[in-house]
């Protein structure tokens, strides 16, 4: 088994996304309505949804055999190919990027750090963290961070490809400090914080058809490990 950590090590023999993937994006991207794609449907089964399932896959594989408390099934990462137009002045019916969240055992656990990546024909995105935990958890993951803000200080700088790809952890925050935080608020402005995340952009084309696509998802995690460890260790305290 390969490691998240072998920058170019091979897992995939042959790219997931092929130049038919990428035509199919292109005249879904051109006719983005139902009966374009009721008519196209084999087409993006075949060069679509069967490599973003198998995309998924070989992530969620990697992801546990490091961390193994991450138990959530591969078809459970994806993301449904219909968009949400009920409330967006945007009506077109499809997306034009997929994505993938390993939670622990969902996509959408917000009691565990996640990992995350946003993938279309111009780049891709990559991302993780704490993200919008629920008040008791969060109340007390900002206890937590402004009592080892030393720890966190040190293991940014420690991960060095971290800093380099992420800046810092982030998030949104409040503007004012919670009741009983105000002095750990003035030492670590992340005690404000709604949520504890970091995020990455890539803007290379050349990433969708890409036969290592899984490991350099897998890399850019992998990155941010010393970081998601870190939450894990506040949102289990």
């Amino acid at each position: 088994m390969v490691g998240l950590g072998h920058v170019g090590a091979t897992i995939s023999v042959m790219a997931f996304f092929t130049d038919d993937s990428v035509a199919f994006w292109r005249e879904l991207a051109a006719n983005n309505n139902k009966t374009w794609f009721d008519e196209n449907r084999k087409r993006y089964e075949k060069y679509l949804r069967a490599p973003y399932v198998a995309l998924a896959e070989a992530v969620v594989e990697q992801v546990k055999e490091l961390e193994p408390e991450y138990s959530i099934e591969a078809k459970h990462a994806l993301y449904r190919i219909n968009r949400d137009i009920r409330f967006s002045a945007d009506k077109t019916p499809y997306k034009t990027e997929l994505g993938l969240t390993v939670g622990r055992t969902q996509k959408h656990d917000p009691e565990w750090p996640a990992y995350t990546a946003r993938l279309g024909l111009d780049g891709m995105a990559v991302a993780g963290g704490l993200y919008m935990p629920p008040k008791e958890l969060r109340d007390r993951v900002r206890r937590y961070v402004g009592e080892h803000a030393a720890e966190l200080t040190s293991v940014e700088q420690e991960a060095t490809e971290f800093a380099a790809t992420f800046g810092r952890l982030g998030g949104d925050a409040h503007k004012r400090a919670p009741a009983g935080l105000k002095e750990l608020a003035e030492a670590e402005p992340r005690v404000l914080n709604t949520q504890w995340v970091f995020w990455a952009r890539f803007d290379d084309p050349e990433l969708f058809t890409n036969p290592q696509l899984d490991q350099f998802i897998l890399d850019q995690w992998e990155m941010a490990r010393p970081i998601q460890e870190f939450l894990k260790r506040a949102v289990q305290a």
